[in-house]
């Protein structure tokens, strides 16, 4: 859900530079690769641990989901990271800031 979040505040953004660029790709990025874990996890699940012709699959799709688990928790930070460089400011249309800046005046 924070990488729902993150996409809808990166979409409402209206100043669109190299970070929201970088940003952007990431978010896409994790969810993609959220979506892909989902489906390694729903496979071992319904594997069977007790054959073993399919022990060395299933062993193979864990440690790939364990690999995917760290890649996304990696691209996370950077994301958190990249948002906390976003300037507030830049959510707001023209008209606004024009107003807030008449207002510190």
């Amino acid at each position: 859900m924070s990488n729902v979040f993150q996409l809808r505040t990166l979409i409402l953004q209206k100043q669109h530079d190299t970070i929201w660029i970088a940003s952007l790709v990431l978010v896409c990025i994790s969810i993609l690769s959220q979506i892909g874990l989902a489906f390694i996890l729903y496979i071992i699940a319904k594997g069977d641990i007790r054959n073993e012709q399919k022990q060395t699959r299933l062993e193979r799709f864990n440690n790939v989901s364990l690999f995917i688990i760290v890649f996304i928790s990696i691209i996370n930070v950077i994301i958190n990271i990249f948002m906390l460089t976003t300037n507030p400011r830049s959510f707001l249309d023209a008209r606004t800031l024009e107003l807030l800046q008449q207002m510190q005046k």
